[in-house]
C-alpha cells in the first residue's frame, strides 16, 4: 500500500516542483531518521561503538545503495527498522528522486529550446524578430566577432525553436509587444537591443518594430536600441520612441547597389569597413571636451597613427568636410582602425603623433 500511495504522490508532484521536493523530502529525513533510531536503539546496545552519527551514517549508506559493510542490522528490531525504513520508504523515495530530478532537467532542457524558459543574464543583447535564419545568423557572427562571448536572446513569435545551436544564444518565445515576454529575456539587464523587421514584405511590419521598442524603452530606459525600418514613408512612426539609430537597411542596400554600378570598388570598400570580421572597422566616439583644434588638424595627426576619421555626428547634423569644426561635448567621431578607441585614447594618439613630428 505505501508504494502506491507513493506513486500517487509522485504523479502529483510531477506536476508540482515545491509539492515533489516536499514529499521526497520528507520521506527521506523520515525514512533515514526512524532507521537510524531503530539502529541506535536496538543494536546500539548490542554494540557499544555505534553512536547516534554512527547510526545516521549508516542510513545514508543504505538509502543510497551504496552499503560499505561496515555496520549492519543484527538484531531483529534493527532489522525491522531496515525493512520499513530503508528498503520499503527510504529505496523508494531516492528512486522518486532521481526520476523527479531527470523529469525537471529534461522539461528545463524542452523549455529552453522551446523558448519557454527565462533566461538570467547581464549585459547581453537582444534581438527581436526573426526574419530569416541567415538574417540573423549573420547579425550573431558580427556581434561574435566583437565580443566572442557576447550573450545573445532572441525573441520572436515566428519560430516554434532555433534551427540553429549556438553558444550563448538563447531563444525566448512570445508576442515582441508583450512585457511578460521581454521579462523572460531579462531586458531590464540587458545591454543592447536590435530590433529588426518583422519582414520585408509586410506593410505593418514599422509599427510592429515601433511598437517593441516602446515596450522595451518603458522597461529599462537605459538600453541601447537600435531599429531597423523598412519604409522611408513610416519613420515618423518612431518619433514618438527612443530609439538611438534608426536603420534603413532597404534604402542602404539601393543606395550601395546604385553606388557600385557608377563606381566599382564601393562595395568592397563598406562590406570591409562595416565588419568585425575583415580589416580595419568603424567605431565611434565621444567628445569628452572641448579641444582648441579644428577637426581637419585632429584627422590629420590621428592619419599618422593609423586612424582615420570619416566623419562627425553632432546631433542630427554630419560633418564629412569639417576644416572650420572644433570639436564640442557630445560630438561623435567616426573612425576607422584596428581597434576601438575612447575620446582619451585617440587624444594620446594625437599626443603621440606631435611628438613624433617633432
Amino acid at each position: 500500500m505505501m508504494i502506491f500511495r507513493l506513486l500517487r504522490f509522485w504523479r502529483k508532484a510531477r506536476n508540482s516542483k515545491l509539492l515533489g521536493v516536499a514529499t521526497v523530502g520528507l520521506l527521506l529525513f523520515v525514512a533515514i531518521m526512524g532507521n537510524a533510531i531503530c539502529f541506535y536503539t536496538f543494536d546500539g546496545h548490542e554494540n557499544p561503538e555505534i553512536g547516534f552519527g554512527e547510526s545516521v551514517w549508516y542510513s545514508v549508506i543504505s538509502v543510497t545503495t551504496i552499503g560499505y559493510g561496515d555496520y549492519s542490522a543484527s538484531t531483529l528490531g534493527a532489522r525491522i527498522g531496515t525493512v520499513i525504513f530503508i528498503i520499503l520508504a527510504g529505496l523508494t523515495a531516492y528512486s522518486l528522486f532521481f526520476g523527479l530530478a531527470i523529469d525537471w532537467i529534461t522539461d528545463f532542457a524542452v523549455k529552453g529550446r522551446l523558448g519557454m524558459s527565462a533566461v538570467y543574464l547581464k549585459n547581453h543583447t537582444i534581438i527581436v524578430h526573426f526574419p530569416g535564419e541567415s538574417r540573423v545568423n549573420q547579425l550573431i557572427d558580427e556581434i561574435k566577432a566583437e565580443e566572442k562571448d557576447a550573450e545573445i536572446v532572441i525573441v520572436s513569435d515566428q519560430l516554434e525553436k532555433l534551427p540553429f545551436d549556438r553558444r550563448k544564444v538563447f531563444f525566448v518565445r512570445g508576442s515582441t509587444l508583450s512585457e511578460e515576454v521581454y521579462r523572460k529575456a531579462n531586458v531590464e539587464c540587458a545591454n543592447k537591443a536590435i530590433v529588426l523587421a518583422r519582414s520585408y514584405e509586410d506593410a505593418n511590419s514599422d509599427a510592429v518594430v515601433a511598437s517593441a521598442v516602446s515596450v522595451m524603452d518603458h522597461m529599462n530606459d537605459r538600453l541601447h536600441i537600435v531599429a531597423e525600418c523598412v519604409s522611408e514613408d513610416h519613420k515618423r512612426l518612431f518619433q514618438s520612441v527612443r530609439t538611438n539609430a534608426i536603420i534603413s537597411g532597404l534604402k542602404m542596400t539601393g543606395n550601395l547597389l546604385v553606388q557600385e554600378s557608377v563606381d566599382p570598388g564601393v562595395g568592397q570598400v563598406i562590406d570591409v569597413i562595416t565588419s568585425n570580421q575583415v580589416g580595419d572597422t568603424m567605431f565611434s566616439a565621444k567628445v569628452e571636451e572641448s579641444v582648441d583644434i579644428s577637426y581637419a588638424d585632429f584627422a590629420k595627426l590621428l592619419l599618422d597613427e593609423d586612424v582615420n576619421v570619416l566623419a562627425v555626428n553632432r546631433g542630427e547634423q554630419t560633418f564629412t568636410a569639417f576644416r572650420e569644426v572644433k570639436p564640442e561635448i557630445g560630438d561623435r567621431i567616426v573612425y576607422l582602425s584596428r581597434q576601438r578607441m575612447l575620446w582619451n585614447d585617440l587624444m594620446n594618439k594625437c599626443e603621440n603623433s606631435r611628438v613624433g613630428a617633432l
